[in-house]
């Protein structure tokens, strides 16, 4: 938003130091610079004009400039004796660093210089007609030496505002003056209007059937479309809005002026005296103002003539009612529409305009009339305007400002002042809020212009940027108590460098994904999904950790990197649901030994021992069991993590349909829930080394193929657990098609009170002999 202190005079008595004062209690200024940057130069009135004796094309003219009459020759074809026209004086410096100097023109002296609008820096595009080949000529008469700037629109800087999304006020020199005006302790001054319409009634008529508009107003009016002055196209090329004709240029100037989007239909186009606004029931086809077709969808908010559209709502006019050279009547709309609906539809036809922006951050509803007084009175003047009498009107209600319920004795604590309570309260007068005491409580509700005040928060940031952040001192705050991590938050870094130790690479990847990833992995629940998403690929908060490390695993595999190990800790979620996941990825080779050429590859079991590295880590009771339900996971290589008896995550290797899909090769993840319950402190308790002698046993036995290899190794474990310290599978035999297999397992005895005799571990391998053949149908190998 550009602010230009020619047109904010208006409304308040600007201060010199308004870029510092704006930067301290408003709002970050970007930039600012003077509109014009002509020196020396005066208004002045031509004397006499005589034809140069030696040039054709020249004239020597006499020129009063209030204190002194020069001679200044003229190449000019328009110059004449009576114009009142602008004056560059000897010294002056114009637009592109042009200094005037006294020079000799063909013989005759010319001290200074009549000046055209080009030469003034002004763009051929907003340059009248009549002046385009020629020197500037002022309509009337206008005091003689003074500077002529603050006539063309062109004098004082202009300010560029770095606006953020919440402060919607400031897209207007009212809402900037009301914060101005705060500031200085001072009253804007708003213009008022009476008008005489014409003896004609208004034949228009208004109705609203849809929610998504809370007031619309309708004026006729007869007009007489023509180019612009000067002052009114100067303001909008300032403004980087093209100039058209009067009458748009007006409800482009209020609009911008008043913050209040205004437009203008040709009445004979509209073809109807019933102005309805309505929302689309289904696609229909429009041509905006840019002659570009588009789509109305089922939602958008329609201004139709009671049975076709002639405008987006709040976003722009469509072609068929266009004001053009030959209108001469118009309908002139102000309205509020639902800033939500206008976001949605601007976003989805890619269709910014002024209007739209701020329709979407809320439009000031008590402001609708105010601007269409301005607009009126300025077509009466502009545009040769007679009103109509009455102005058709329909609105819908509309919820005001929240009231936020304070103490002035909070409000000092949190910002660190100790201002007293009429010094205080006299900060939210000047800000326009109503207030209203109850004992020490206070209930404050902002203006209505002021639409992101919802929180007590932003009633501290109020006073702060008003009283001057600059003077609340500062102060070293003291704390009860030092703040400390969380035993679980201890725990997730613990687990966070683990796993860095042992080569993983931590990544963090966006919680909204594509709504077709939630179907890779389990589901949580029932997803949720952002109301109107930047784009498809970020619409839905993700259920699972897998996409993203996939997406990673990817982008650099097409760069020819291929040895990659990195794990995520982050948030997934469904409707009512938000947990902790861990996920990990792993492809390529685990160990590069380089120089012998013994290489380790990654693969489902280098995964599982991380696995079991965490649940050593955490002391956690962990298995894994096969399963074949994860789309993402192949069906043969894929388990369920199981610990204390619930399934807590998976792991597996990438299904080929998936690896195409990603073009990546041979890759292995695991997510798991990591939960306080998982992730909890266990104290770790030592144990003196056994004093006696271990005892080994080998076991080789013919079992199912059927029967998970986890599953007997727990059973021999749980079957001689005082004894049993350690059983590992040291070797497996199959036949070619056949449905069993030989397993051979070492299993170390131990006794850590007295030295194990033969008898007793014979014992315990019979028994673990007698269940392998119960339980699993196995036959023992002698």
């Amino acid at each position: 938003m550009h602010i230009l202190e020619n047109t904010l005079k208006r409304f308040i008595n600007v201060p010199e130091n308004l870029v510092e004062l704006t930067n301290q209690h408003i709002i970050e200024v970007d930039e600012h610079k003077l509109v014009n940057t002509s020196t020396n130069i005066v208004i002045g009135k031509v004397l006499t004009k005589e034809k140069h004796p030696d040039a054709d094309k020249l004239s020597v003219t006499t020129v009063d400039v209030g204190n002194e009459v020069l001679d200044i020759v003229c190449g000019a074809p328009n110059v004449a004796a009576g114009q009142y026209v602008i004056v560059a004086k000897v010294g002056a410096v114009l637009p592109g660093n042009f200094e005037i100097k006294s020079a000799k023109v063909r013989g005759i002296v010319s001290n200074g210089m009549i000046c055209s609008l080009k030469e003034l820096g002004l763009d051929e595009e907003i340059i009248p007609d009549a002046y385009q080949h020629g020197i500037y000529v002022f309509e009337k008469e206008m005091p003689l030496g003074v500077n002529p700037l603050p006539y063309l629109g062109l004098d004082g800087i202009k300010m560029t505002l770095g606006l953020t999304p919440n402060r919607s006020d400031l897209l207007s020199y009212v809402g900037f003056a009301f914060d101005l005006a705060a500031v200085l302790n001072q009253k804007i001054t708003l213009p008022k209007y009476e008008f005489k319409p014409v003896n004609k009634k208004n034949p228009i008529s208004v109705k609203i059937e849809t929610n998504k508009c809370f007031i619309y107003h309708g004026a006729m009016l007869d007009v007489k479309v023509k180019e612009s002055p000067l002052w009114l196209k100067s303001f909008l090329i300032e403004h980087e809005v093209r100039p058209i004709n009067n009458v748009v240029d007006i409800t482009n100037y209020v609009m911008l002026v008043y913050g209040t989007p205004l437009h203008a239909f040709d009445y004979k186009k509209v073809n109807s005296n019933e102005i309805v606004i309505k929302e689309a029931k289904e696609s229909t086809k429009v041509v905006t103002l840019d002659e570009i077709e588009r789509n109305a969808e089922s939602g958008d908010i329609l201004i139709t003539n009671g049975k076709e559209a002639i405008a987006l709502g709040g976003v722009m006019g469509l072609a068929n009612t266009i004001i053009d050279d030959s209108t001469t009547q118009i309908i002139l709309e102000t309205a509020n529409f639902d800033k939500n609906q206008i976001s949605k539809t601007s976003k989805r036809l890619g269709l910014r305009s002024e209007s739209s922006l701020r329709f979407e951050r809320g439009v000031d509803t008590t402001r609708v009339e105010l601007g269409m007084n301005e607009a009126i009175q300025l077509l009466i003047e502009l545009a040769d305007g007679k009103l109509y009498q009455g102005i058709a009107k329909d609105q819908k209600p509309q919820l005001g400002n929240l009231s936020i319920e304070t103490s002035v004795e909070k409000l000092n604590r949190k910002l660190g002042t100790k201002l007293e309570e009429k010094e205080l309260l006299s900060y939210f007068e000047r800000l326009n809020y109503e207030i209203k005491k109850n004992n020490d409580k206070v209930v404050l509700t902002a203006p209505s212009y002021r639409n992101d005040i919802s929180i007590e928060a932003d009633l501290v940031e109020e006073i702060a940027r008003i009283y001057g952040i600059n003077k609340i001192p500062n102060e070293k705050r003291t704390f009860d108590s030092i703040g400390l991590l969380t035993p679980y938050q201890k725990n997730v870094r613990r687990l966070r460098h683990l796993l860095a130790n042992l080569g993983f690479n931590e990544v963090i990847n966006y919680s909204l994904v594509k709504r077709t990833d939630l179907d890779l992995t389990m589901s949580l629940g029932n997803r949720v999904e952002v109301l109107m998403p930047m784009s498809e690929d970020r619409k839905t908060l993700r259920q699972s950790l897998i996409s993203g490390l996939l997406n990673n695993a990817s982008y650099h595999m097409r760069r020819q990197m291929e040895d990659l190990a990195f794990f995520e800790i982050g948030k997934v979620f469904a409707e009512n649901i938000e947990k902790n996941h861990l996920a990990l990825l792993l492809t390529g080779k685990w160990i590069d030994t380089l120089y012998d050429k013994k290489d380790f590859e990654s693969n489902f079991f280098v995964l599982k021992g991380v696995l079991e590295n965490i649940a050593s880590a955490f002391k956690l009771n962990i298995s894994v069991e096969q399963s074949n339900y994860i789309p993402v996971l192949h069906p043969g290589i894929q388990g369920d993590i199981i610990i204390n008896g619930e399934i807590k995550g998976f792991i597996g290797k990438i299904h080929p349909k998936y690896e195409t899909i990603y073009d990546i090769k041979d890759v292995y993840v695991l997510e798991l829930s990591i939960d306080p319950e998982t992730l909890k402190n266990v104290s770790t308790q030592y144990e003196p080394v056994s004093k006696f002698p271990s005892v080994e046993r080998d076991l080789s036995f013919i079992v199912s193929r059927e029967i998970p290899i986890q599953k007997i190794l727990t059973l021999i474990q749980q079957t001689g657990k005082k004894l049993i310290t350690n059983v590992k599978l040291f070797d497996i035999y199959q036949k070619p098609g056949e449905d069993t297999h030989s397993l051979a397992v070492s299993i170390e005895f131990n006794d850590k009170e007295k030295t194990l005799e033969k008898e007793t571990v014979e014992k315990v391998l019979k028994s673990i002999k007698n269940r392998l053949s119960f339980e699993f149908k196995a036959i023992i190998r002698d």
